[in-house]
């Protein structure tokens, strides 16, 4: 059984859909007015890996992620740029959508523009009128709180608190009211509607896309911990006014990105772009951090946590690279009872993990008591000839499981890791390999002070030496 913390009650709860092992599922996405950054990245990865867990536990998922195109962001910044919103909007998801490519996030089932929803959108808050929870006023259309008698539920939060978090408006009938619809500005993006030229406001656009590529109830609603309120509380109060049913059973957030002790931002100067990061430390490592922080806690993104993640990546793809040299030479034979028993638990200790409110990091966690078993064994069997083909199904399953949230391959991203790795050290690989094969005719000719020479001389470079399987040496980063 799955359990996950649900914002809403604030408590952990059994994980059971609406219907059976259908699972609808919507998490707010990009406003793409500029480059997708690490933020973006962390909650687009720990949403792929929520959906890719629940699919492995079989459920049928279906995954809505939007993209909100029509904002006040974007028309500021197209405005100052002279450009039109759209074209704006058009570039940012083109290159949104190549960056979560390639940190190999998964397209969502959907992935609706507000634009193209425009229809729907007047639909909804035409219903909302008729049921006398909104009303327009010169042109614009807002939603009255007080109509919606659960409103905080979510948030905790207090009408008055959104006295203060909502413009203010002599059109308004109380303060905290929020727009469903804006009346036209010059320089705005318009649409035609019952209460003249408008486009929609920010809240309205998650609930409508939800209901119309989900229906009027989902399962679990996604987003980060900074939108509860009032995004969140708002779009609960005008789905559940529009169709009477429970909008979203499980809400889950999560954290926020930090950059040491301040949340990244911008203006602090502590930002990254995905291409940023990519560029630097590579899809793997960021995935490998990202799920390395339990999702609904704050994750520190700074320059320590990259390079732990990089050198946790490297060794376990180091030690998968022996264990594929050992599937290719698998034969019969009994299993090593202490690889038996590492694999059972780990593979039990990663499901515990993940129906734990999908606890990634201490999943990872595990891997390393794991990892440390089989590379003793490993260690203890170098010029092993015929391994168990026992051994490796036993020993390889829990790792492709856990790695499978990952989207690769494991062991494929070695050679990457290390040109990516020598480059940023200024280290020409072809140097290394050089001495390493300096050092293994040292080695044949018993001169072990010079193979020791060499070894210390790439160790004081941050290069460590590994003697494989086969009889020829690897490397890896101290």
């Amino acid at each position: 059984m799955i359990k996950v913390y649900n914002s809403l009650s604030r408590k952990k709860e059994d994980f059971i859909p609406n219907d059976k092992n259908n699972v609808k599922m919507y998490a707010c996405g990009i406003t793409p007015y500029d480059e997708a950054h690490v933020g973006h990245a962390m909650q687009a990865v720990i949403f792929d890996t929520i959906r890719r867990y629940l699919e492995m536990s079989g459920y049928n998922v279906k995954y809505v992620r939007n993209f909100t195109d029509v904002d006040d962001k974007i028309i500021d910044r197209a405005n100052k740029d002279g450009i039109d919103p759209f074209e704006l909007s058009s570039k940012y998801i083109k290159e949104s959508k190549a960056d979560l490519k390639a940190l190999r996030v998964r397209s969502a089932d959907k992935e609706p523009l507000v634009s193209e929803n425009i229809q729907q959108i007047i639909d909804f808050v035409k219903g909302l009128i008729e049921k006398g929870h909104a009303y327009e006023n010169n042109g614009s259309v807002y939603f009255d709180v007080r109509s919606f008698k659960d409103y905080g539920k979510l948030s905790g939060r207090t009408l008055e608190d959104l006295v203060h978090q909502e413009e203010e408006s002599k059109d308004k009938k109380f303060p905290g009211d929020f727009a469903l619809w804006k009346a036209y500005k010059p320089g705005e993006p318009s649409w035609d509607s019952p209460w003249g030229k408008g486009r929609p406001g920010w809240h309205i656009e998650c609930s409508t896309l939800a209901k119309t590529y989900l229906g009027d109830s989902i399962d679990i609603h996604g987003g980060g911990i900074d939108i509860i309120f009032p995004h969140h509380e708002n779009e609960i109060a005008q789905s559940e006014s529009l169709t009477g049913k429970q909008f979203a059973k499980y809400w889950l957030h999560n954290g926020l990105v930090m950059a040491g002790k301040q949340k990244m931002s911008k203006s602090l100067g502590n930002f990254y772009t995905i291409k940023d990061a990519l560029s630097k430390y590579g899809a793997d490592v960021i995935r490998f951090m990202i799920l390395s922080f339990s999702y609904n806690s704050n994750s520190n993104f700074d320059e320590a946590n990259f390079l732990n993640a990089e050198k946790r990546i490297c060794y376990y793809y180091t030690t998968l690279k022996k264990l594929f040299y050992l599937a290719e030479k698998a034969g019969d034979g009994n299993v090593d009872k202490n690889i038996k028993d590492a694999s059972e638990k780990f593979e039990k200790m990663f499901h515990e993990s993940m129906n734990d409110n999908f606890n990634s990091a201490q999943a990872l966690a595990g891997m390393n008591e794991f990892f440390t078993v089989v590379n003793q064994y490993l260690d203890k069997n170098k010029k092993i000839n015929k391994p168990t083909s026992d051994l490796v199904i036993k020993t390889l399953q829990p790792v492709k499981d856990i790695f499978s949230l990952f989207d690769e391959v494991p062991g494929v991203y070695i050679e990457q890791y290390k040109s990516r790795v020598v480059g940023r050290l200024g280290i020409d690989r072809s140097v290394i390999e050089q001495k390493i094969i300096d050092r293994n005719v040292a080695r044949k000719q018993k001169d072990f002070a010079k193979a020791d020479e060499i070894r210390d001389e790439l160790l004081k470079k941050g290069i460590i030496i590994m003697d494989a399987l086969d009889g020829k040496s690897d490397w890896s980063v101290s």
